[in-house]
């Protein structure tokens, strides 16, 4: 009997441990019709991938450098958070699955899955019609857990790069990571969630991610279309570190538009850390930097930055129908030159009175710098579009405008209050109040009782901040009338400022004084004096050479470069001196993005000092020898222009084929100015009528970005 009950629990042992997992390689080079498990015994194609069953821990990986034609299906495979289900390659670099007109990846009410390292490409978003990674639930009651999306590059696709959503009542996903992923050049958007019910999904983080060229489709009229980033349906939610830019010029709806990151119907929505830029609309509504919508609620923006967007840098909206928005924070971001279309606001407020309108909503502590547009509209550094709000407060925030524009517009004053701000304008102050406008604070505050505290104290401040315009954090310099002028939230309210400010100062204790704007301290002198700083070509590499006149506390350069002049990423470090009032030269050599170049490089210096402050030199730009900027295959050199960025004084030389026509557009396809290659190859832009922004220069069927700064 003794042996019998030993042999059972060993029977038992054995049901109780997992299944071995498995990874499968696919090559170009390998078989379908073996077994898959090794390098050399590797799989063909997606289609065999498509057919195994795969089982928790398992792992699909595919050759790295490599293309394979078709789309991952995983169906309703899948993995647990313990042992989940791997799709990745090996090797250095990323696999392509080149889906043509059909999507990336599709997985179907599954979950425990990773999808990491893995380039995705449609043929386009006028030819391909599918999503590109799309995780899917439609059945009821059901709650999965664990996703994790890497490293992803999607691109090409009719609607979205990335898209995880549900449709069945409270279904959805938790525990979502998704994290250093491009989406661009998709149609209908970039990164998005969505769900029926609200808080469907739960403890979602997005990271490090970069969204841009969605353009919307103009086919499209019934939603918006060509956003970013687009989170909803969730109940804790994080997305920091991330970009937002270009896109959504052709959103069609004409009741609204496009945001570069946004939110809607999330409670514990936190965007921060994030920037968002160049996005637009093509139509009158939208096309901002951030925005919390409808439905959102106990939901911050913070420490972002927001610039050159059409449409409104901050905005916070309830659409007809939305469910209850209440209890939103505003706070420590930065805001210049954002609503640029269509006279909107770089801070915004709309409320449709859904479900109550707006309901407690603190704007606090923002930086907002705004100058004519090119289009001759009327931007307003705060624009309140509506009445249907309740406990709508705006304190510490610096308000500026440039060139007569008005720098607050409101239609209401009902449970709107205005406490600590700073208002400027250098031509004349224009506050429009419902109807009367106000040329100066102390009339409008004796006429409104705004910037007039409840035991009759007056705040408020109507002077030029002094904000440093070379500085992208806009802190304000010495003597600036900001310093110390806002109000101390925790004394005066008993309300929480948050752990910090725009650049990571800590924000003042109850006893503190609070300085108004986005920067609780003046900006410092700069550590390091730069005095030369080139880039040349040295046979296959790009020399890079700069000298300082005195350095402080300075730790190393960061050499950064960019193949678009608007992306850049960390190419290698130089080591500083220190503390020294004497002259350096510098030298650094690139090889790497130089060689791989198809037109223009631009390089620009990183300093870090040893407390971790960070400034930016002038873009440089390198234009390769043909030798180096022809593209691998091609009949010629590729389309090339320089200087870029360019300055609206200068003239752009454009290097194509003789005899051919360069066009210069906008990025809503606006012809602006043209020339003709000459005989040596070479063509001559004026932008002396060009606004700053960003162009699109064509010549022949080759394009490339024109930045005008």
């Amino acid at each position: 009997m003794r042996y019998i009950i030993i042999l059972f629990r060993f029977i038992i042992l054995g049901y109780s441990l997992p299944a071995a997992a498995f990874t499968y390689y696919v090559s170009p080079l390998g078989d379908d019709a073996q077994a898959g498990t090794t390098v050399s015994t590797a799989w063909r194609t997606i289609g065999r991938v498509n057919a195994a069953t795969l089982l928790p821990g398992d792992r699909v990986l595919f050759e790295g450098g490599q293309t394979f034609a078709g789309s991952i299906d995983l169906g309703r495979n899948a993995g647990t958070p313990d042992r989940p289900l791997v799709v990745g390659s090996y090797g250095r670099q990323a696999a392509v699955i080149a889906s043509g007109t059909s999507f990336g990846l599709y997985a179907y009410n599954s979950a425990g899955v990773e999808v990491r390292h893995l380039v995705f490409r449609g043929d386009g978003r006028s030819v391909n019609t599918e999503q590109g990674v799309n995780f899917y639930i439609d059945t009821p009651d059901t709650h999965l857990q664990y996703l994790r999306l890497d490293s992803l590059e999607v691109s090409g696709y009719h609607y979205n790069g990335i898209i995880v959503g549900s449709w069945s009542g409270t279904s959805g996903y938790a525990d979502v990571h998704i994290t250093n992923c491009q989406a661009h050049a998709n149609g209908e958007g970039g990164i998005v969630s969505y769900a029926e019910a609200l808080a469907a999904h739960h403890n979602w983080y997005v990271g490090n991610c970069q969204a841009f060229d969605n353009a919307g489709l103009p086919d499209v009229t019934y939603t918006n279309t060509g956003s970013g980033i687009v989170m909803s349906g969730i109940d804790g939610v994080l997305v920091e570190k991330c970009e937002a830019y270009h896109n959504g010029w052709l959103n069609a709806n004409q009741s609204g538009g496009p945001v570069g990151i946004w939110g809607y119907c999330c409670n514990n929505l936190v965007i921060q850390h994030c920037e968002s830029h160049h996005n637009s609309s093509g139509t009158r509504h939208d096309g901002g930097g951030f925005d919390l919508d409808g439905g959102c609620t106990n939901s911050i923006l913070q420490y972002n930055y927001s610039h050159h967007n059409g449409g409104p840098g901050y905005l916070l909206a309830q659409y007809y129908g939305a469910p209850p928005m209440h209890d939103l924070t505003v706070r420590y971001n930065v805001s210049e030159d954002d609503a640029r279309q269509y006279s909107q606001g770089a801070i915004q407020v709309w409320s449709s009175g859904a479900s109550g309108g707006i309901q407690r909503a603190l704007i606090h502590n923002n930086t907002v710098v705004v100058t004519p547009p090119a289009d001759g509209s009327q931007p307003k550094a705060l624009l309140i579009m509506s009445d249907a709000f309740s406990d709508l407060l705006l304190r510490n925030n610096v308000l500026v405008t440039a060139g007569g524009l008005p720098v607050l517009s409101t239609a209401s004053t009902t449970s709107l209050r205005l406490e600590a701000n700073c208002y400027w304008n250098a031509t004349q102050l224009r506050l429009d109040w419902a109807g009367t406008t106000y040329a100066d604070l102390g009339s409008w505050r004796a006429a409104t009782g705004q910037e007039q505290l409840a035991d009759g104290r007056a705040t408020g401040v109507s002077a030029d901040p002094k904000l440093a315009s070379a500085d992208p954090t806009l802190a304000p310099t010495p003597g600036s009338p900001i310093q110390g002028a806002g109000l101390n939230l925790r004394a005066e309210f008993n309300v929480s400022p948050g752990p910090q400010d725009f650049v990571g100062n800590p924000t003042p204790t109850k006893t503190s004084p609070s300085n108004i704007g986005a920067i609780e301290t003046l900006a410092a002198p700069l550590p390091v004096v730069l005095t030369e700083f080139t880039a040349v070509q040295a046979g296959t590499a790009a020399l890079l050479s700069w000298r300082t006149a005195s350095e402080q506390n300075n730790a190393y350069f960061a050499v950064e470069g960019s193949p678009d002049g608007i992306v850049f990423k960390r190419l290698g470090l130089v080591a500083g001196h220190g503390t020294s009032t004497l002259a350096h030269p510098y030298q650094y050599r690139d090889t790497a993005l130089v060689r791989a170049a198809t037109g223009a490089v631009y390089y620009r210096l990183q300093q870090v000092d040893t407390n971790g402050r960070v400034t930016y030199s002038p873009t440089r730009v390198l234009t390769p020898v043909v030798a180096l900027g022809t593209r691998a295959g091609a009949a010629g050199p590729v389309l090339q222009l320089y200087p870029n960025p360019a300055q609206p004084q200068e003239l752009v030389v454009v290097e194509g084929p003789a005899g051919t026509r360069v066009h210069v557009l906008t990025v809503r396809g606006q012809l602006v100015a043209s020339a003709v290659v000459a005989a040596s190859g070479q063509a001559s832009l004026c932008l002396t009528t060009l606004t700053p922004g960003l162009y699109i220069v064509q010549c022949g069927q080759q394009r490339a970005k024109l930045t005008v700064n």
